[in-house]
């Protein structure tokens, strides 16, 4: 089953990073995303924030601060076993030049 997001977000926050109790390092941030979309022919002003995630080399080596417009793809899953809310795990992220 496809599972695959690309899109682009101005960075709302960063945490600090942290690492699981693996040794592997965890960034997590909030995104916000704003576009006009087509609708049943109509104009629909797309509005939302997603909770994102890099892990290993991606989070020990990230340089996006707030406020950065990046172009983001990865996946979707649930944030934790006990949360069911989706988290969007960043595989490729890059600058959004426009």
């Amino acid at each position: 089953m496809p599972n695959q997001l690309h899109l682009s977000a101005r960075i709302k926050s960063l945490d600090e990073l942290r690492y699981t109790p693996a040794g592997l390092p965890v960034l997590t941030l909030w995104l916000m995303h704003e576009s006009w979309q087509e609708e049943l022919g109509e104009r629909y002003l797309a509005k939302f924030e997603i909770q994102a995630k890099a892990l290993g080399e991606m989070a020990k080596n990230w340089r996006y601060q707030p406020g950065s417009v990046v172009e983001i793809s990865g996946f979707l899953a649930q944030r934790s076993i006990y949360h069911f809310r989706p988290i969007l795990h960043i595989q490729h992220i890059y600058e959004y030049k426009g």
